[in-house]
């Protein structure tokens, strides 16, 4: 995120018309870089900059909340000067719905929190942390694209 806010500062002192997208993990919301460039894209009103955050609640070594706790997200975002859309990430039209509305933000740097479902869809790897930053086997890969495949003849 700090490089993105470089970039969007960059950006408004130039007058460039376009956007510094950022893609996030909330794991990652308990190092002290991350909130230094959150205050810092405040300050210069970094309307040119979205960031979007899959908010799954898991990290590597287990549980965001139990590893450090970084909830109330949204209203932190707000004291911060953010502003803030919430979007199931699962659905890909909330998504483009919440990306459409942020384009029209100005005057405040945008977060998109995606509640995301890590593995949805697969029976397996839903919400199990084991299966975060894990590949797949040959075999596993095949289950779960089998069960994706089938839900998507189903909708």
């Amino acid at each position: 995120m700090s490089q993105a806010v470089g970039i969007a500062i960059v950006a408004k002192r130039e007058q460039k018309k376009w956007k510094t997208y950022c893609v996030v993990s909330d794991g990652e919301h308990n190092e002290g870089q991350i909130w230094e460039a959150v205050l810092l894209a405040a300050k210069y009103k970094l309307d040119n900059l979205i960031v979007i955050m899959d908010r799954n609640k898991i990290q590597i070594d287990g549980n965001t909340e139990d590893i450090c706790p970084i909830e109330p997200l949204k209203e932190k975002y707000l004291a911060f000067g953010w502003y803030v859309i919430e979007a199931n990430g699962n659905d890909i039209n909330e998504v483009i719905e919440a990306y459409k509305k942020a384009q029209g933000i100005v005057g405040k740097p945008i977060i998109i929190i995606a509640h995301t479902v890590p593995g949805k869809g697969v029976s397996f790897t839903e919400n199990r942390i084991e299966w975060h930053g894990k590949a797949p086997k040959k075999e596993e890969a095949d289950k779960a694209l089998a069960e994706l495949e089938k839900q998507r003849k189903e909708i």
